[in-house]
């Protein structure tokens, strides 16, 4: 004999996931990772939110030297014209699996 399992009432299923804020687009998502401005293997310990494709184009973007030496805050980031470009589209975008293409020059 088996049991069938008690149904949840419609409010308790329809529970609305958390959603957080990334730090460089500013997009609403339910998942953020914590990027280290400078990165770990530079010695960095400062983290911020970033959305999966953020954090990606990022790394995607520039070598762990470069986000050491030359983007080591948010205000750096946000003013590199590439990731100005980037934002502009991505904010447009929903919160989905976003597939990042590796630049061939990266910096």
């Amino acid at each position: 004999m088996t049991r069938k399992k008690a149904r949840q009432p419609l409010e308790e299923q329809a529970e609305t996931p958390t959603t957080q804020r990334c730090a460089l687009c500013g997009r609403e998502v339910e998942r953020v990772s914590q990027h280290h401005i400078i990165p770990k293997s530079r010695g960095g310990t400062e983290t911020v939110p970033l959305c999966s494709p953020c954090h990606s184009t990022l790394h995607h973007f520039f070598r762990n030297r470069t986000l050491a030496r030359e983007k080591n805050s948010l205000d750096a980031l946000l003013s590199d014209p590439d990731i100005q470009r980037y934002l502009v589209w991505v904010r447009k975008q929903p919160d989905r699996r976003i597939q990042v293409r590796a630049r061939k020059d990266r910096r």
